[in-house]
């Protein structure tokens, strides 16, 4: 299915044209049309997959696993669509923050350096590296997807020079850089032990190979790679503080879908390749267990607004990632429910940080704007209970099914997993009135109205309408969750699409 290379080289191509085009308008224009054009094949792929199962495409002509594999099953399918929601959104975002200048305390040059080098082409080269990470089917080419999407993430968080861009930047490309060695590493013991890197191969062959502790040594090794990129505790301390000092746009979408790659990388190593290596996946059940608890925390004692919201972000993919190794298919269905509800409430809570952070700066202990901006209380106040988990939100609705899969699971460490998932609901819960008696209660009398840019509120709105619809179009996506955990159960589909005449490798088999 050609279709699939279209979803990594049309943002390819956009931001190649968008280094030659000298004005802002046109270089917005090419920006949109990429995105927008990216999201619809991705719907396309979505639709196809979900009416056939899953499609392959082998580059070249070339049969698995000689050549290029590039393939979308369910999991892949779902999120394309969320990264290319969430591209798009993020390409108007970035046109508006452009035009209206940088973020209250900043210096008026800010943006149009940011205009100047290339903002809109490094996201295009970003949402290549991202998507090329959820349709390509072998551990090489998944480096490269990793490689694509981190250059460009580089000069994103480094655009600007600010003094915190530099500090901060320098350790989350130190800690990258540290991962994707360990990364290359892994992918050379793995072909090493199995003497291919496709995917689906690595699975036929890991069967038939039975245990071996040479293995479990370099699924920990790439689990460790995996884990660091997802900033489970305590390999994601580098996080908190990287998150916060880009571009607000860039901050949204690093947020919403970069940790999510992680997150889908670690999904694909243990539900197709490695499904037996079950101590490894209990060691990673319980380190999302602490993460979400301690990132609650963190949460509560920060009081920067996207210090906040990041230390949020952890708390989320924490329980995602809970949910996918409880063993269960409930669990399973859980958390890939809760990853869209993940997507959706992190991208709107950072554009509202970034609304925030334009009128009063970073501090959130800045009261009285309730009564001036009512309009984005009731945004926050809707993200925020989602975030928590209250009823009835598609947040209580996910967390509520994460928890229940951990309790019916077997083991201690799932019971404390459920533990801490409940727990980090009522943190967050003191996180969200604490922001709210901070910096919306109070009285407005000291504060001066400012006019927030129109583009801005607008797709803020957006962002909020999306976590505002999900709870009450529950049922299908649940359903559609259910459709998709029941896909990576054993991943027969998957394996079906890449080798349709059977493995040449493994005599037909």
């Amino acid at each position: 299915m050609n279709l699939l290379t279209f979803v990594v080289l049309l943002p390819l191509i956009g931001g190649a044209l968008l280094l030659l085009i000298p004005k802002q308008r046109g270089r917005f224009l090419v920006a949109a049309l990429s995105s927008a054009a990216t999201l619809a094949i991705s719907i396309v792929i979505a639709r196809e997959v979900m009416a056939k199962g899953a499609v392959a495409a082998q580059m070249a002509g070339w049969e698995a696993p000689f050549g290029i594999t590039l393939i979308a099953d369910g999991l892949s399918a779902l999120m394309l669509v969320l990264s290319g929601v969430m591209g798009l959104l993020t390409v108007f975002f970035v046109d508006a923050t452009l035009h209206a200048g940088p973020r209250r305390g900043y210096g008026s040059l800010l943006s149009r350096a940011r205009e100047l080098f290339g903002a809109q082409a490094l996201f295009q080269f970003l949402f290549a590296g991202v998507n090329l990470s959820f349709v390509t089917g072998d551990v090489f080419n998944l480096y490269v997807a990793f490689e694509l999407m981190l250059i460009a993430s580089y000069g994103l968080l480094l655009l600007g020079g600010e003094l915190p861009q530099l500090r901060e930047g320098l350790k989350y490309v130190v800690i990258n850089l540290v991962s994707s060695a360990l990364f290359v590493a892994g992918a050379g013991l793995v072909y090493g032990l199995f003497g291919t890197l496709n995917m689906a191969d690595i699975a036929m062959r890991a069967q038939l190979h039975g245990p071996d502790a040479r293995i479990t040594a370099v699924v920990m090794l790439l689990a460790l790679v995996f884990a660091t990129k997802t900033a489970l505790f305590p390999f994601g301390f580098w996080l908190p503080n990287s998150y916060p000092v880009p571009m607000s746009a860039a901050s949204a979408f690093f947020a919403a879908m970069l940790t999510k790659v992680g997150a889908y990388t670690l999904i694909r190593l243990f539900t197709l390749m490695f499904p037996e290596e079950v101590m490894i996946q209990q060691i990673l059940l319980g380190l999302a267990g602490v993460t979400v608890l301690v990132a609650a925390l963190g949460a509560v004692a920060r009081h920067r607004w996207r210090h906040i919201t990041s230390f949020i972000n952890v708390a989320s993919i924490a329980v995602v990632v809970a949910g996918v190794f409880s063993g269960t298919l409930a669990g399973r269905t859980a958390s890939v429910y809760y990853l869209i509800n993940s997507v959706l409430v992190i991208f709107a809570l950072f554009l509202i940080a970034a609304l925030a952070e334009r009128l009063s700066g970073q501090n959130t202990l800045k009261q009285g704007h309730l009564a001036l901006y009512p309009w984005m209380g009731v945004g926050y106040f809707i993200v925020m209970i989602a975030v928590a988990g209250l009823p009835p939100t598609s947040g209580f609705i996910g967390k509520f099914a994460v928890a229940s899969a951990l309790l019916g699971a077997s083991g201690w460490v799932s019971a404390a997993a459920a533990t801490a998932v409940i727990l980090s609901g009522i943190v967050l819960v003191y996180a969200g009135v604490q922001v709210w008696v901070g910096y919306f209660w109070g009285d407005p009398g000291k504060l001066r109205r400012l006019e927030l840019p129109r583009p801005m509120v607008l797709i803020t709105t957006v962002a909020v309408g999306l976590v505002a619809l999900l709870p009450l179009i529950s049922g299908p996506v649940f359903e559609l969750a259910g459709q998709i955990a029941q896909q990576l159960d054993g991943n027969e589909a998957y394996i079906q699409a890449v080798f349709p005449d059977g493995n040449p490798t493994l005599g037909g088999e």
